[in-house]
């Protein structure tokens, strides 16, 4: 019987979360589909900042960031189309990170479960 692994628990914590979404991409078609859409997302929002507001990249970055994670922190875009974008994209945005983030938690609990599973068959 081998003694068991000793891991930093942060450094466990992500390996599963990474673990988890990427055995969800390969496996599961609606997860695969969500993850699209989610990164879509973030990258549609950076460009648009990018090119309407003449944003760097990591400030559009950031900025599509704290707005689908509903941070806010009182940043907002300058021009007028910009604003009109920032609502339809946080309504719209925030519902998708939602969505992704409960099947993340799922995905999540399905490969401790079967993590579990594995060790108590050992």
């Amino acid at each position: 019987m081998q003694p068991p692994r000793r891991t930093i628990p942060i450094v466990r914590v992500w390996r599963r979360s990474i673990g988890a979404i990427v055995s969800g991409v390969r496996e599961d078609p609606d997860f695969r589909s969500l993850t699209l859409v989610a990164a879509s997302l973030l990258i549609s929002g950076t460009v648009f900042y990018m090119v309407a507001e003449g944003w760097s990249f990591v400030d559009a970055f950031y900025f599509s960031t704290i707005i689908l994670t509903t941070i806010g922190l009182g940043e907002e875009p300058g021009s007028d189309l910009a604003k009109l974008f920032t609502a339809v994209y946080a309504l719209v945005g925030i519902g998708v990170l939602i969505a992704f983030g409960t099947a993340f938690a799922q995905r999540l609990v399905e490969v401790s479960q079967a993590e579990q599973e594995l060790e108590q068959d050992r």
